[in-house]
């Protein structure tokens, strides 16, 4: 069983999401990996979010807000978009 997830990375330079397939149920905490060195950690997560089983917001672990660029968002697959 997978959950399409929505990962969602509110940051200084904007608001930046993803989807992503989840083999396990997010909670608050968790790591996902999105390559070999970038880890996603989720601070929180809501159930039932349009259009996705989870919605999942965090940021990348061990990186202040300010040295994660647009290129570096994009390389890992997310888009500039909006989140309520």
């Amino acid at each position: 069983m997978t959950l399409r997830a929505k990962l969602v990375m509110p940051l200084q330079n904007g608001t930046w999401v993803r989807e992503f397939e989840l083999s396990i149920a997010p909670f608050p905490g968790l790591g996902i990996r999105l390559d070999v060195y970038e880890i996603f950690n989720v601070d929180s997560v809501v159930v039932g979010d349009f259009g996705c089983a989870v919605t999942c917001i965090g940021v990348l672990e061990g990186l202040p807000d300010e040295v994660i660029t647009e290129e570096r968002c994009q390389r890992l697959g997310f888009e500039e978009g909006l989140y309520p």
